[in-house]
């Protein structure tokens, strides 16, 4: 056999049609910048959203990550690669009614905001990340540089992205506070009715589905976005125990990643009165940090108890506003398993996408200079719903979906890679 029929094989094996799962009577949304045309949530989709459905929603991955834990493990170090557009962020740091702060990072800028209705992505980052990660940046690249020209806002979560602690309290995956106090904050710096969405990562977007739940339609979102989002805490924290790569490779990593970040303010966490911080120092696991601390921090008799309780799952059935979910079934994280796909279909306002490949907010394609496919569907999404929502005179250019996904392409230049080798 020859390499290039060897090659294409591979490929063939690899490509992975997107699937799509959702109520069988989706939500109607008006389209107030289209001549009040109503049109379904899935039918708006499949019009704006060429990359979830129809010929080209495929999503070929990188022939040498060919399976989840090398797509997962390239994550990271693609995290240190450059953007083709550098994003600049203007921070602010925002008070917290206990004493504490999280940052907001801006871009553009966060100057003139009160009279600027430009609509406006609201990013909540994963595990111990921050504005500064590749899956969020190069999102960012693209939809706050023409011709789409938003404004976003990434939220640093209490003791990330150098962001100090100052109280005895942190952030979970289940604590959703922190997350209304940034929305009200980010609604008194912005003009009345400036559109909102929101997307989250990994446990950000386990805490932004959580929230949506639990506010319904007092949400100021107009549309939001779940990316790798594990759902169920305790079956993915279930699954990572049962495999030797889980255990030793992945919960290993979190629970030092989430002592490094909690570790040099062990000493203001303590002074709470909960934890011990020898004992958080000690532990070795995600499960064993967890319950050395996050489930003392939020005052849960029972590690499995905090897993349950902060688990989306539980909530997705009550999100009010429409909500597009993003999974890759070879997750070794966020477990395909956990998905809430009965609880999803229940909900006229959700649409899952699943592809069979992508590891943990992966989905790296191209072989040269791989990059992330996700960029493409997340921004062709994020666009419809701004367009859907926006209250300016003047929107800018309006992009059918075949020039939305050239201008990606080019600024992710691929225009002089080779997609196929």
């Amino acid at each position: 056999m020859s390499f290039r029929r060897s090659t294409t094989t591979i490929l063939s094996r690899l490509m992975t049609q997107v699937k799509l799962f959702h109520n069988s009577d989706p939500v109607k949304i008006q389209l107030k910048n289209d001549g009040n045309r109503v049109v379904s949530l899935t039918d708006y989709v499949a019009e704006t959203c060429p990359s979830l459905v129809g010929p080209k929603a495929v999503y070929n991955p990188t022939t040498w990550l060919f399976n989840g834990h090398l797509q997962t493990g390239y994550a990271a170090y693609h995290n240190y690669s450059p953007t083709v557009h550098e994003v600049i962020y203007e921070r602010e740091l925002v008070d917290t009614p206990d004493g504490g702060i999280f940052s907001l990072d801006w871009t553009p800028t966060k100057e003139g905001l009160e009279n600027d209705k430009t609509p406006t992505l609201v990013v909540l980052h994963g595990l111990t990340g921050g504005s500064d990660e590749s899956y969020i940046r190069c999102l960012l690249e693209l939809v706050t540089y023409p011709p789409f020209n938003y404004r976003a806002v990434v939220m640093n979560s209490r003791g990330c992205a150098n962001t100090d602690i100052l109280t005895p309290h942190i952030y979970s995956g289940g604590y959703t506070d922190d997350l209304r106090v940034a929305l009200k904050h980010i609604q008194n710096k912005l003009p009345p009715g400036t559109p909102l969405i929101g997307i989250g990562f990994s446990l950000g977007s386990n805490v932004l589905v959580k929230y949506l739940g639990e506010e319904g339609d007092k949400t100021p979102f107009k549309a939001a976005i779940s990316v790798a989002n594990p759902f169920d805490f305790r079956s993915s924290m279930d699954r990572l125990d049962e495999s030797f790569i889980g255990r030793n490779i992945y919960s290993v990593t979190m629970a030092n990643n989430l002592k490094k970040a909690f570790g040099k303010h062990l000493d203001t966490l303590a002074k709470g009165g909960k934890i011990n911080p020898e004992e958080i120092m000690s532990t070795k696991t995600m499960r064993e940090f967890d319950n050395a601390c996050t489930r003392k921090m939020f005052d849960f008799t029972t590690v499995n108890n905090y897993y349950r309780d902060a688990s989306s799952c539980r909530f997705i059935e009550f999100v009010k506003i429409p909500l597009l979910c993003l999974n890759a079934l070879d997750d070794p994280i966020a477990h395909g398993i956990c998905i809430p796909y009965d609880e999803i279909k229940n909900n006229p306002n959700v649409v899952l996408a699943t592809t069979n490949y992508g590891g943990h907010i992966g989905w790296f394609e191209h072989n040269l200079q791989p990059t992330r496919w996700m960029a493409k569907p997340l921004t062709e999404f994020i666009v419809a719903m701004f367009r859907a929502f926006d209250i300016r005179e003047d929107q800018g250019k309006m992009m059918d979906p075949a020039s939305i996904d050239a201008t990606i392409d080019q600024l992710q230049g691929h225009a002089s890679h080779d997609k196929t080798a």
